[in-house]
Order: C-alpha cells, then sequence, then structure tokens
C-alpha cells in the first residue's frame, strides 16, 4: 500500500516545498505541497555517491564498491529504491542506472566535459515532461544539484523536469525513442495541432543548431537513440559542407540565434536559464561585425521587446554579407582543430 511505501521513507529536507505520492499511470512522482513561484529553488541535493566514467562504461563491480563505502544509514537510503517505484531492483547497477543524473554535462548539449554520474534518491523521483515545470540546470559547479520552476506550479501539482537537454530538438518518435517510455506532455499527445507544431519547431531547431555549430545534437547511446539513428538535420550536402566548415555567413549566424529563440519561446521552453544560455550567444555575434550597417541593425535588435521583434530586426540582415565573414569562418576551423587535438 502506497502509505507503507518505501519512499515515504526517503529524507526529504524540511524546508523542502515537495512530497512524494503516487503519480497516475507513472509509478511515484515529486509534488508540490505548496505554490512555488517561477524561479524559486525547489530541492538541492548532494549526491549519495558519484562514479567518474561514463555511464555506459559503468559497471555492477563499480556500483558495489561505492556502495560499500556509505554508511549504514545511506545503505538503508539506496535500499529503499525501487524499480518503477514498486519492484526491488534486481541488482546495483540497474539501480544505479535509473537514479543516477549526468554531472558532467556543459551548459548546453554541444559542450563534452570528463564524465561522472552521480546518485541522487530524491531527483531522480522526478517524472519527466517534454514540457516541464521545472529544471535542474546543466553547467553546475561540483557534484551538487538544484532544481528550480521555470514557471509558476500551484500546489498539488506535479513537479516535472526533462530528462534530456538535446530534446528540445528532437521530435516525438525520436524523444520516445530515447526515452525508452511514451511521456503523455502536451507536446507528445499524437495528432493534435500543438504536437505537429512542435515537431517543426523542435526539428527546425535542430537545423538552426547544426549550422551554428557545424555538429549535430548528441543523443547519449546509452538513452537508446544515437545520432546515427536520426533523420538528418540538414538534407542539402552543400548547406551541410557550410555548416561543418563554419562557412555560414556571419549575418545568418545572428538570424539563426534569435530564431531558435523564438522557436522555443512559442513551444514554452524559453525559461530564465534558456534565456541566460542563448542570449550570450548573440551578443558575441554582435561583437564580430565588421559592417558598420550590420552591426546597427543587430544591436538595434537586441533592444527590441520580444523574440519576434528581435528576429523582424534581423531579417534585415538577410543575404547580407560581412567584412568579418572569412575571418570569423578561419577562426572557427582553428578552435575546431584545437579541440580535435586536445581530445
Amino acid at each position: 500500500m502506497s502509505s507503507n511505501h518505501p519512499y515515504r521513507y526517503l529524507n526529504i529536507p524540511k524546508d523542502a516545498p515537495i512530497e512524494l505520492k503516487p503519480s497516475a499511470g507513472k509509478g511515484w512522482g515529486v509534488f508540490a505541497k505548496q505554490k512555488i513561484q517561477r524561479g524559486a529553488l525547489i530541492l538541492q541535493e548532494k549526491p549519495l555517491f558519484v562514479i567518474r566514467k561514463a555511464r555506459a562504461d559503468i559497471t555492477e563491480e563499480d556500483v558495489g564498491r561505492a556502495f560499500q563505502q556509505l554508511s549504514p544509514q545511506q545503505k538503508q537510503q539506496f535500499a529503499l529504491l525501487r524499480d518503477n517505484a514498486t519492484r526491488i531492483f534486481p541488482c546495483l547497477l540497474m539501480a544505479f542506472a535509473e537514479n543516477c543524473f549526468n554531472l558532467a554535462s556543459g551548459s548546453d548539449a554541444w559542450v563534452s566535459l570528463p564524465p561522472a554520474e552521480g546518485l541522487f534518491l530524491l531527483h531522480s523521483r522526478f517524472n519527466h515532461s517534454c514540457l516541464p515545470n521545472a529544471k535542474v540546470p546543466t553547467g553546475h559547479v561540483g557534484d551538487e544539484i538544484a532544481s528550480f520552476a521555470t514557471r509558476d506550479i500551484l500546489a498539488g501539482e506535479e513537479i516535472t523536469i526533462c530528462y534530456s537537454p538535446v530534446f528540445e530538438c528532437l521530435t516525438r518518435h525520436e524523444r520516445h525513442q530515447a526515452l525508452g517510455f511514451t511521456c503523455d506532455c502536451r507536446a507528445c499527445l499524437p495528432g493534435t495541432p500543438f504536437q505537429r507544431l512542435s515537431d517543426a519547431r523542435r526539428r527546425l531547431s535542430r537545423g538552426l543548431q547544426y549550422l551554428t555549430h557545424g555538429v549535430d545534437v548528441d543523443v547519449p547511446s546509452d538513452g537508446g537513440l544515437g545520432t546515427s539513428s536520426l533523420s538528418p538535420a540538414i538534407v542539402d550536402p552543400q548547406l551541410r559542407r557550410a555548416a561543418q566548415n563554419f562557412d555560414i555567413p556571419l549575418t545568418s549566424r545572428f538570424i539563426y540565434e534569435p530564431l531558435s529563440a523564438f522557436l522555443w519561446a512559442e513551444e514554452g521552453l524559453m525559461d530564465g536559464f534558456m534565456f541566460q544560455r542563448v542570449t550570450p550567444g548573440i551578443r558575441a555575434v554582435v561583437g564580430m561585425f565588421r559592417t558598420r550597417e550590420n552591426a546597427a541593425i543587430a544591436r538595434f535588435a537586441l533592444v527590441q521587446d520580444t523574440w519576434l521583434e528581435r528576429l523582424n530586426v534581423a531579417f534585415r540582415l538577410y543575404w547580407r554579407g560581412d567584412a568579418a565573414d572569412q575571418s570569423v569562418a578561419e577562426g572557427f576551423r582553428v578552435m575546431q582543430l584545437a579541440a580535435s587535438l586536445s581530445s
């Protein structure tokens, strides 16, 4: 019975505005005990233990060694974990795999850092949504992680997070392949106008990111989906080569930034953390312009109030070249070569 469920005995900080209870069709989940304002801290948590390997390389022996180093009380807390909230895990490795977070994530899906996985008893209780109301920001310092509300959350409402930042650029089918289960959020309800628009927005976002970074999104193989399983982000071979060689004009790069942001805002994903992630890139492009008129248009775009207004102004740069195009492309190629030599 739920009143005697092991999750009732997980140690939740007294000041955390959350409780654990059954979630219809999802086992157990995390729910708000009170209204949580947008941007507010929901939960800060230290890992039970950390294994500094890529998830796919972690073995039963690795988890066993980490488990043996726990205190008796920590071992008792670990033993409360359940497979899909009901069954006891058949092995330590499976318990770890189902309840760990990647601690090596960079600021976005195109940054790679040394691998590390931490087991978090409480954050692993958050259920997934492709349109979540909370986020565990990447780019954190140290092993501790924290979750924040990305919109106002009402008392009694389930708190959800998105299990991977690359889902921002994947269609419903691609996300479900990676998840291994069917999400029932608004972006995943098949056949609805919003779901069809969602797929279009996320697919276009992926193509824009490819044009900007010169590489496709990286979907971890242990998530059930590798990039080789994805349909091409850019179909035209000439345009794909231009992206990979960083030959995309600077004016186009500037347009892609507010266009991506507009798509994510329409999708309902433009929270404060994403805003902080995209704005430095936009400002960086403005600083690269050498053609004075281009720089003036870009600066004017930045002072607009909405992403749509910024995009409308940015489109004035369409088909315009810039005196910095060649030097910027060469600079990107040098950075790519340096990164490949250091890896």
